[in-house]
């Protein structure tokens, strides 16, 4: 892996406009990780109002699906997440109740598990013992997750607000989880009635 952009544009940017010591930013190379300059890079590539990039995946119940294709008429939750993932786990029960809640009015919810290889029966198990029944993309590959890599998915949890029917992201993390979810798919779910 190397840098996806030369540094001295790094030192140009925004990011290096705010650092409050100018003096840290000429140590700032020596102690940088290259994930961390990527995971810079790849909170910019997908934002509100961008187009997801599409795939197609066997979900963990064998039904093959096709984003955003598969989900025309919706607004659906894009969840990158792991079982071993304890921000995941605390953010669980609020994605359960929000989907509980607006499941009826068209919302859905698409997991994308980065657990690890043959986890695939505890991924079953813990999906039904916390009330999870929507679909999980799931292929064992931890953080080299073919969708997690087309999404350049660094961190989880990572929530993916969409429209179904153009693929526009609406909302992405912390607009996407905790207590903005709920409004967030309230709004998209609202927006989508009047078109």
């Amino acid at each position: 892996m190397g840098f996806d952009f030369p540094l001295s544009d790094f030192k140009e940017s925004s990011y290096a406009s705010k650092m409050k010591t100018n003096h840290l930013l000429k140590w700032f190379p020596a102690f940088i990780s290259v994930g961390l300059l990527t995971t810079l890079q790849a909170a910019q590539d997908l934002s509100v109002g961008d187009k997801v990039p599409a795939f197609t995946a066997t979900a963990t119940d064998g039904k093959q699906v096709k984003f955003p294709e598969s989900y025309k008429g919706k607004v659906v939750l894009l969840d990158f997440w792991a079982t071993w993932c304890g921000p995941c786990r605390v953010e669980l029960p609020n994605v359960v109740a929000v989907y509980d809640r607006f499941h009826g009015k068209g919302f859905e919810v698409l997991g994308v598990s980065l657990d690890r290889a043959n986890s695939q029966a505890k991924l079953a198990q813990f999906a039904s013992e916390n009330h999870m029944p929507w679909p999980q993309i799931y292929d064992g590959k931890y953080w080299e997750a073919e969708v997690a890599k087309k999404y350049n998915i660094h961190s989880i949890p990572r929530p993916i607000l969409v429209d179904g029917d153009t693929g526009l992201i609406l909302a992405e993390g912390q607009s996407a989880r905790g207590p903005q979810l709920a409004p967030s798919v309230e709004k998209a779910l609202a927006a989508k009635k009047k078109s």
